[in-house]
Formats: C-alpha cells, sequence, structure tokens
C-alpha cells in the first residue's frame, strides 16, 4: 500500500499526524492546504489496520516532500523515521519513489512492516 508521511515518527512514539502544529507547518511547507490534515490522519489509520490484519502487506510511506523531478536511483531507505538530508529536508522524486517501489515488488524486504525513502 502506498500511504503517505504522516504515519512516520518526528519524534520517539510520535507520528506527524498527531502532532497538529508539525503537521501544519509540514504541509504548509509542501505547499499543501492544512484541510489536508485528515488525509494525513487518514494513512495512519490505514496503517494501523494493516498492523493488526492477518493480511501480507507492505504500507510504503514516501518523505515528506515528494514531487517530479530526477530520477536519481540514489536514495536512503528508512523504516519508521522520516529520511532527511544534510539540511534536515524529508524529500525525494517521484521518479525514485517509483523505483523504490519496483525494487520492493521485485525482491520484497518489507513484509509485515513499513519503509521510506529520502535523499
Amino acid at each position: 500500500m502506498i500511504g503517505g508521511a504522516g504515519s512516520l515518527e518526528v519524534e520517539p512514539g510520535v507520528v506527524l499526524a498527531d502532532a497538529e502544529d508539525r503537521l501544519h507547518a509540514t504541509l504548509d511547507g509542501v505547499g499543501l492546504p492544512r484541510e489536508y490534515a485528515a488525509a494525513v490522519r487518514g494513512h495512519r489509520d490505514a496503517l494501523n489496520v494493516l498492523r493488526v490484519s492477518n493480511r501480507r502487506w507492505t504500507y510504503f510511506s514516501p518523505a515528506e516532500d515528494i514531487a517530479p523531478g530526477t530520477r536519481t536511483g540514489r536514495f536512503r531507505i528508512g523504516e519508521d523515521q522520516p529520511v532527511r538530508d544534510a539540511e534536515g529536508r524529508s524529500r525525494v522524486s517521484a521518479e525514485d519513489a517509483a523505483v523504490a517501489l519496483v525494487d520492493e515488488a521485485e525482491l520484497p524486504r518489507f513484509v509485515q512492516r513499513r519503509f521510506t525513502i529520502g535523499y
């Protein structure tokens, strides 16, 4: 399943979807309306449903800032916390996100887990 970055931990035990001020700042920073917070919380809830299900699943949380760009094939992989660059930004191109998804489909490494990517 492709979800969102809102279910990633911004500090131990706290996900972005539950930290309203940080969530609004993130939405503002990537140019999304604050009303999008409801969708962010929905993705968090979907991940929680998967975690208690008896289904085989993998959940992909892209970086906080995902946008069309360049396919580099060079990104870092994480699990429950955003992958941030040297400036503290969680970002990735849509093209590299697609590469990560195809890689996971071809060689599953995150069965029954979530993963994320970033630069």
